[in-house]
């Protein structure tokens, strides 16, 4: 493939869809142990039980609905391309996958009691957009509805790592060289003169990625009718199968405030 320049995650994520890999779609490249590692930590978390719907946003690779088959009395993902459904639908029967945005769920009011939304709204483009997902997850949710939202950034991850931002090919090289020296330098160019022929693929990347303090995140989702139940860092397998703790990312457990029903009498 030639040189690709993507502009929010969205593109990225309708990009991975095109390995033949399935994995791929989870973030997590072909780490699969790390991907059920994670989703074992949200199960746990939300227990759901045979009275349960339960909605998993932005479900990657289906991995956590094919975990949770038989505990919930229906599980339901929402990814946001149709490549990406057509790929989890054929890979996780028994399960309902639907094509929408964290901010705008394809799902009636009150019809899911369980919702895991992990790794996605570091990817959301605004504050703006944040607040949309939360309040559209609360729509969907029936109260007292239990809404694990994991891997929130405290910080900015892609300049703390000096990942390259943009989508300029000297620009990129340039990154490499200063960030990474000499050897990253040569390694970059020969990816970038094959991806020029169609003998690989570079990917430039220019989304950016939202990040919030605990006490802020915690704040906004108050303002969207979400309740603090816990927050705690999170937690993942590195390659090696060693748990370690994320330095910035923090997950949130919240549950939906119920009604408050008008005084009698």
């Amino acid at each position: 493939m030639p040189i690709v320049k993507i502009t929010n995650y969205v593109e990225y994520y309708r990009h991975l869809a095109t390995s033949p890999d399935i994995h791929s779609i989870s973030g997590r490249g072909d780490d699969v142990a790390a991907t059920k590692y994670v989703n074992s930590r949200i199960l746990a978390a939300l227990d759901p039980s045979p009275d349960d719907v339960l909605l998993d946003v932005g479900c990657g690779d289906g991995c956590l609905l094919e975990m949770a088959k038989g505990r919930a009395k229906e599980c339901i993902g929402v990814v946001p391309t149709g490549e990406e459904q057509s790929i989890v639908h054929a890979a996780v029967p028994g399960v309902r996958i639907l094509v929408g945005l964290a901010q705008a769920l394809p799902l009636e009011s009150g019809s899911v009691s369980k919702v895991s939304c992990n790794s996605v709204f570091l990817y959301l483009e605004s504050e703006n957009e944040v607040l949309a997902a939360m309040k559209e997850i609360g729509r969907v949710a029936r109260p007292k509805a239990l809404i694990f939202i994991g891997e929130i950034p405290a910080a900015d991850e892609l300049t703390h790592f000096g990942k390259y931002k943009g989508d300029s090919v000297i620009g990129f090289l340039r990154h490499q060289l200063r960030q990474s020296g000499p050897r990253a330098f040569m390694g970059a160019a020969k990816t970038v003169a094959l991806s020029s022929v169609g003998k690989a693929t570079l990917l430039l990347n220019s989304a950016t990625i939202f990040h919030a303090s605990p006490e802020r995140f915690i704040a906004m989702a108050e303002k969207c009718g979400l309740k603090h139940e816990a927050h705690f860092k999170h937690m993942r397998l590195d390659r090696s199968g060693t748990v370690v703790e994320s330095p910035f990312r923090y997950s949130y457990i919240f549950s939906k405030n119920a009604p408050i029903s008008p005084p009698s009498g």
